[in-house]
């Protein structure tokens, strides 16, 4: 290493070499570490004023070569789970996703990771510690098979990621199995009775002695439950979507409340996403007489203009979710009916129209379903209902 720095010294086959350049003065220690895709070989260098400083760093790549290649873990020796995978929904998945997405995937790593297995080294992490203190405890715990599935997605795509970046050699979720999906209690959708609609519809209309709505967004329920929107499509309709004169209204938005990451807090803001939450969600979907006269109704009551929002609140700003469903919430004790979420409207829409022998092709097309499976899934015990009123027929032959 004493001999002529200037033109160098090279070290024996796949030690690298090491040389002090003429044009700065400065040490480079350049070695091969496999080829790149053009078959052209990959060089790793390190620089340096230090000659023995540049041979350290050299020596220490080495090692880590030398581990990677004996198949075992390489990378920081000492990093956790929960801080590189925080490091890793801050700097690549916070870039990759939308804000709604991110918003979700880093939900269910503090809720469902880092509790749970983020307190184990990275590189001491085993399928079995996944399985038995993640997977397994999900499932004991009464987690849905989507909750448990996510989580596991979750992980996986991380260590996914530190494979390829070397940190680890072998991604441990490979052998990890989530369980299966008839293992979980299937809930049918609910939907509302013919006497619950007509008394949810009482509700939603009434009025004060003076004439007043009592609920001013009381006709916006009415309109979801003749169409079957989405909380958030119906939330991102404007005025200028609704055609009147031909009867129908555009869906190619989708209002979401995601956390405003311009600022160090986690306040969540109003966003207006430009297309609803499936490809095929973009659609026209019809206005039957109830749904014309509640938009008629609205109007009365809350517009601003073309480009306002449908269900806007009082000083024309765009209304929340939680708001929104607050008030159904309160709709629901007044008309003495069973809590259930806001999605009973939907659900009631697709009912109502599975039992007048509507095919599914078409319930799909109106719900937005990416596909006439999910639909099938969802609704399959009113499916099942009518085919069996459709056997039944044949009783009269």
């Amino acid at each position: 290493m004493e001999n002529n720095k200037a033109k160098g010294t090279r070290k024996g086959n796949g030690e690298g070499s090491l040389y002090q350049r003429s044009s700065d003065g400065r040490w480079v220690a350049a070695i091969q570490d496999g080829v790149k895709t053009n078959g052209k070989p990959n060089m790793v260098y390190f620089t340096g004023k230090d000659e023995k400083k540049v041979d350290k760093k050299l020596k220490e790549y080495k090692k880590k070569t030398l581990l990677r290649e004996s198949g075992m873990y390489v990378g920081a020796s000492k990093i956790y789970v929960g801080e590189y995978i925080n490091n890793w929904l801050n700097n690549i998945k916070s870039v990759e996703l939308k804000p709604t997405s991110f918003d979700r995937l880093e939900s269910t790593v503090r809720t469902n990771v880092m509790p749970l297995i983020g307190h184990i080294s990275l590189q001491e992490l085993t399928d079995e510690e996944i399985q038995k203190l993640m997977i397994n405890k999900l499932y004991k715990d009464g987690l849905s098979h989507s909750s448990i599935k996510k989580a596991y997605d979750a992980i996986n795509a991380c260590c996914k990621y530190a494979v390829i970046r070397r940190d680890i050699v072998n991604n441990p979720c490979q052998l990890v199995k989530i369980p299966s999906q008839h293992k979980f209690e299937k809930t049918e959708a609910r939907a509302f009775t013919d006497e619950e609609i007509e008394l949810f519809k009482k509700i939603a209309c009434s009025k004060y002695g003076n004439g007043r709505p009592v609920y001013p967004l009381g006709y916006g329920y009415i309109f979801m439950l003749n169409t079957g929107i989405r909380l958030g499509e119906a939330l991102a309709l404007k005025w200028k979507d609704i055609d009147f004169e031909k009867g129908n209204f555009l869906v190619s938005k989708n209002a979401v409340m995601a956390v405003d990451r311009s600022t160090d807090s986690s306040k969540r803001i109003f966003m207006e996403k430009s297309s609803p939450k499936t490809a095929s969600g973009f659609r026209r979907i019809p206005l039957n007489k109830a749904a014309l006269l509640s938009l008629n109704a609205l109007k009365e009551i809350r517009y601003f203009g073309e480009n306002s929002y449908v269900m806007s609140t009082a000083d024309n700003t765009p209304n929340k979710q939680r708001n929104f469903s607050r008030t159904f919430d309160a709709m629901l004790v007044r008309a003495k009916i069973e809590p259930c979420g806001i999605h009973v409207l939907r659900h009631t829409f697709a009912s109502k129209l599975f039992r007048a022998g509507i095919d599914v092709k078409t319930v799909s097309k109106l719900l937005g379903h990416s596909s006439t499976e999910v639909t099938y899934n969802t609704y399959i015990h009113l499916i099942q209902e009518q085919e069996v009123a459709a056997v039944k027929i044949l009783d009269s032959i």
